[in-house]
């Protein structure tokens, strides 16, 4: 299921705040916090782009290949 915008804005919304937190809970810098937000939040999208770029195609095997054993490798 795609992301909506409302889901990006709230993740920003979250990393803004933590960032808030992490800084000690300073007044007068909300703007700045949500930029940085934004910022990582660009670059967290750069990166999973970048990764579904080099796991295409899929590593795993298709979903029709039996599987073979009976499961228990203990024995």
């Amino acid at each position: 299921m795609p992301e909506t915008r409302k889901d990006v804005e709230q993740r920003i919304r979250e990393q803004a705040y933590q960032l808030w937190l992490q800084e000690g809970r300073p007044e007068g810098r909300a703007e700045a916090h949500w930029k940085m937000a934004c910022r990582l939040d660009a670059e967290r999208e750069a990166y999973l782009d970048a990764e579904g770029r080099d796991s295409f195609p899929a590593s795993d095997p298709p979903s029709h290949t039996p599987v073979t054993g009976d499961g228990h490798s203990d024995r």
